[in-house]
């Protein structure tokens, strides 16, 4: 607590009478003495003292400070309050009045409980002034749980925590109170702090429940936090390095994921941790150490089933990536049958005789498909070809061989995207468009993405609008063409027309409803932006992108405190723009925290503004 004994002498020359100027400085000086924080022992005698001084300069707070101080000191906290709120009201500025008032309050209210709401009062009003005093903090945790204020008691104790983040017991009242009022970003903060250093046994399983629902939250990123503070701590648990893996997976972060997929099976190998870091080699291009790590175990009796089921069907994928149609055909000839994938082996062995230029029996193959497995999209589409493509007669080969050939770059082209080779797909999609004047929507569709993948923007714009010529009405078509415009900022008054339209023929999906409401804000539509962005929010509450883009639109509208909020929230995520959003929220973190200083500080700008209302703390803002 700050001690104003220095300025004493000069308080005294500017209050007392001129004729009474030594009698008031001694009298001061020895009713300071006589106080117990003075080093004395006799504190109503101080208190005739500082009454004798007030009778002299009634006009002096600090003399009613230290009256109310000596007062306390006596044991008579009553009577010490009229002293130490007129001190108050003589210097509204003055930090270290309020916060005796404040502690005084808290300190009658221990006694009688009716006096705690009027202590919450006074200890918001001295957190404002001495934001940096931890036993403000504290006791306006103990009096908030008094008045059964969770919210509030929660925020003293995480603020007190974050001034003194070695003091456990404020992070355990913050987590009880997080905990009962179910507060997500409390809890989480309060946990994260218990397991920083030498945790209990009971914060890290506590930790590990946290990491386990907000999986379940879609909150990848901070569940790869949760995972990764558990690890350092236990780092010979196994599947604590394979949860921080499948986060990676999750997010497409294939390096990070092979980082810490070797980490888990150095301590405990296992077929899943093998398939995991075969998707994680295939995705970084690297097919060939992909299939070799397969080879070790595809010919076992796998558990559980999808890794009985994964394992072959990825192992097929990187053979026949690679080109290697013969290896994949005698795979496929002794894989066992198993009924959730026969129809994607029935695909893989289309295929793979049509990549070794065996034409009759890829068209068998296809036939047998088309037979078995009518709705797989690979065999719905082929089953639209002309009659005469799926004869392998003397007067059609030519025509057959290019059908079947357009029908296999095509499913290359899916797979490509599937491992995020935008160029093979690319390039497999344009061979197939060589093949055959016709053009198929979900194509165009897949090939604009990959040029736009590839940042070929007016060229994924152009393959666009001949989707757009073909089927002028498909929803897909018209939501990825409004946003492609709107992120060129063209044709502003199209996009969101395309996009209008999209949404009405799909309103229960929240990608097309994002983009409606990012139209409108684009427009400066900014009411109607932010009802439309919160219901696409309530239709994909897991979307980074939506999170992002309602912030934006409550930040125009001077909502900054839930603006950041939205972007912690799409923080809590994974995706490629989190970079940029983290200086983003760093930046308007600042904002928000100088205007709540101005608003504070007002009342030293302009002595005739009223000061604050000692209720109006800077959480309730």
């Amino acid at each position: 607590m700050p001690d104003f004994r220095c300025t004493l002498l000069a308080f005294l020359l500017v209050w007392a009478p001129a004729s009474a100027e030594e009698d008031v400085r001694a009298l001061m000086l020895q009713a300071r003495a006589l106080q117990l924080r003075g080093g004395g022992a006799d504190p109503l005698a101080a208190a005739a003292m500082y009454r004798r001084v007030l009778v002299q300069v009634p006009a002096s707070a600090e003399a009613h400070l230290r009256l109310s101080e000596a007062l306390q000191e006596a044991q008579d906290p009553d009577a010490a309050v009229a002293p130490a709120r007129k001190a108050v009201e003589l210097a509204p500025q003055n930090a270290e009045a309020q916060a005796h008032l404040a502690l005084l309050q808290y300190q009658r209210a221990q006694k009688d409980a009716a006096l705690a709401p009027e202590a919450v009062r006074e200890l918001k009003a001295a957190t404002q002034r001495l934001p940096q005093d931890p036993e403000l903090w504290a006791r306006l945790g103990e009096v908030s749980e008094q008045t059964k204020d969770g919210e509030g008691a929660l925020r003293a104790w995480l603020r007190l925590g974050r001034m003194r983040p070695s003091y456990a017991p404020a992070w355990e009242r913050a987590l009880i109170h997080a905990r009962a009022v179910q507060n997500y970003d409390g809890k989480r903060e309060a946990l994260l702090a218990l397991n920083a250093r030498n945790p209990e046994d009971r914060h890290l399983r506590m930790l590990e429940e946290l990491a386990r629902e907000q999986i379940k939250a879609g909150y990848l990123a901070h569940a790869e936090e949760s995972f990764l503070l558990l690890a350092s701590h236990v780092p010979q648990e196994s599947g604590l390095w394979e949860n921080v893996s499948l986060v990676r997976i999750q997010t497409a972060r294939w390096a990070e994921a092979l980082e810490t997929l070797a980490k888990a099976e150095a301590l405990k190998p296992s077929p899943t941790l093998t398939f995991h870091t075969a998707r994680a080699l295939m995705n970084l291009g690297r097919f060939e150490e992909a299939e070799r790590r397969l080879q070790t175990i595809v010919t076992q009796d796998l558990e559980p089933e999808w890794i009985a089921d994964g394992v072959p069907m990825l192992y097929a994928e990187s053979l026949l990536l690679q080109g290697k149609g013969k290896a994949l055909l005698a795979f496929l000839k002794v894989r066992q049958p198993r009924a959730h994938t026969d129809a994607e082996a029935q695909v893989f062995r289309t295929q793979a005789f049509i990549s070794v230029n065996d034409w009759k029996s890829g068209l068998e193959a296809l036939q047998e498909g088309i037979t078995r497995y009518p709705q797989v999209p690979f065999f719905k589409q082929a089953g639209k070809l002309p009659p005469k493509y799926l004869e392998y007669a003397f007067f059609s080969r030519k025509e057959t061989r290019a059908a079947l050939e357009q029908l296999h770059l095509e499913g290359m082209a899916t797979l490509w995207q599937e491992f995020q080779r935008w160029d093979k797909c690319l390039e497999a999609l344009e061979r197939a468009r060589s093949l055959s004047p016709v053009r198929r929507v979900d194509m165009l569709i897949l090939q604009s993405q990959a040029l736009d993948q590839l940042n070929r923007h007016a060229e994924s714009l152009a393959v666009l609008r001949e989707a757009q010529v073909l089927e002028p009405t498909n929803p897909l078509v018209q939501n990825n063409l409004g946003y492609l415009l709107l992120e060129q900022d063209r044709d502003l008054e199209e996009a969101a027309a395309l996009i209008e339209a999209s949404a009405k023929a799909t309103p229960d999906n929240g990608n097309v409803v994002d983009s409606l409401g990012w139209a409108q804000f684009k427009l400066g539509r900014i009411v109607e932006a932010e009802a439309t962005l919160r219901r696409a929010a309530e239709l994909s509450p897991f979307s980074p992108e939506v999170r992002k883009h309602l912030g934006d639109v409550l930040v125009k509208q001077g909502k900054l405190t839930e603006a950041a909020e939205q972007w912690e929230r799409a923080l809590a995520f994974v995706f490629p723009e989190r970079v940029a959003l983290e200086k983003r929220l760093g930046d308007l973190r600042i904002r928000i925290a100088k205007e709540q200083a101005s608003k504070r500080e007002s009342p030293l700008a302009s002595p005739e503004v009223p000061p604050a209302k000692p209720d109006e703390d800077e959480d309730d803002q």
